[in-house]
């Protein structure tokens, strides 16, 4: 900074208490951890925040915690200690992409799309399978004017689902202009791998139809199978569709569910002494138990069938007199 040198030395010491002054102004907004001041034990979010700064003290470099923390301070507003908190995070593991979405978000929060694009795009080169991490960069690129850039983003998205472009999972869908034509020129890759699963020759077919028949085929808990038993299916061990498993410490380890059947339930074992009622309704379903095989007041009267009238007749209309026996003929006597 030039001074004039006709201010003299009393104009060149306004501006030093100026500048001074400045940099008394600046010192707190920039100042470190600021949020601390502003916490209340008696809000939740607040009260995680003080535990998670707790946890931090007995482990000062677990990313986690110092991503979930920024978190916390982005929600109050404190944008400045979270993006500190967010960059800790990126420099303690180097893999995990969420420090820096979750960065980038922040930067959308403030409209800051510059800076947004460039936390997504580094997102993405960590975890290339964060599809909402692909969608953000595409509406990062398309608020910035890139209308290219921001369809690649969006395309690259959309190998999973659509859902990403519903409003009620996304509130940013409801803003971009470039939906139709991402789907539209992504459609016929979208049927390919939607078609996949129906068109692939696998060499073993039972991979894909122990699940497509609606069974578990394994679920894993943690033990394990007991020491020495045999695994499912193996010589000697259980076929992989017996429930009865051999447990390990930690508790069953297969698990199966046996197809849905479409046939009607079998009658009962001693069809004599079976109540008049069926014991399924017509929707295959059980009748429940308390309610009485016959009703206490007994069956019901037969009721004879009625007499059948002309379509002409009335039904209000006196009977017809019973016709006259014939008279005897000549001859009859």
């Amino acid at each position: 900074m030039n001074i004039d040198r006709r201010t003299g030395p009393g104009g060149a010491r306004i501006l030093g208490l100026a500048m001074a002054a400045l940099v008394a102004f600046a010192g707190p907004l920039a100042a470190k951890d600021v949020y601390k001041g502003f916490l209340d034990p008696g809000i939740p979010q607040h009260r995680a925040t003080l535990d998670l700064l707790e946890r931090l003290e007995k482990a000062p470099n677990d990313a986690s915690l110092h991503n979930d923390l920024a978190c916390l301070i982005a929600r109050d507003g404190f944008w400045r200690d979270a993006f500190r908190e967010f960059g800790i995070a990126a420099k303690l593991d180097k893999t995990d992409g969420r420090p820096l979405y979750n960065a980038g978000l922040v930067h959308a929060m403030r409209g800051e799309w510059g800076g947004a694009a460039s936390s997504f795009k580094k997102a993405v080169s960590r975890a290339p399978g964060n599809w909402a991490a692909w969608w953000m960069l595409g509406y990062a690129e398309e608020r910035r004017g890139n209308d290219s850039a921001a369809i690649a983003a969006y395309k690259t998205s959309l190998r999973v689902d659509t859902s990403l472009f519903d409003v009620r999972r996304n509130p940013f869908a409801a803003y971009t202009r470039l939906k139709g034509r991402v789907l539209l020129e992504s459609l016929d890759g979208r049927l390919v791998r939607a078609s996949l699963p129906v068109t692939e020759q696998m060499a073993e077919a039972g991979l894909v139809g122990s699940f497509q028949q609606g069974r578990v085929a394994v679920s894993a808990v943690p033990g394990g199978l007991a020491p020495g038993g045999p695994a499912p299916g193996a010589a000697g061990g259980p076929a992989p569709d017996d429930h009865a498993m051999r447990p390990g410490p930690g508790g069953a380890v297969v698990t199966s569910v046996p197809p849905v059947s479409t046939s009607r339930p079998a009658p009962p074992p001693n069809a004599s002494s079976a109540p008049p009622t069926p014991a399924y309704t017509r929707a295959n379903e059980l009748i429940p138990s308390e309610i009485p095989p016959q009703s206490p007041a007994g069956p019901a009267k037969k009721r004879s069938p009625a007499p059948r009238t002309a379509p002409g007749d009335r039904e209000d209309a006196p009977a017809a007199p019973a016709p006259a026996p014939p008279r005897p003929g000549p001859g009859v006597g």
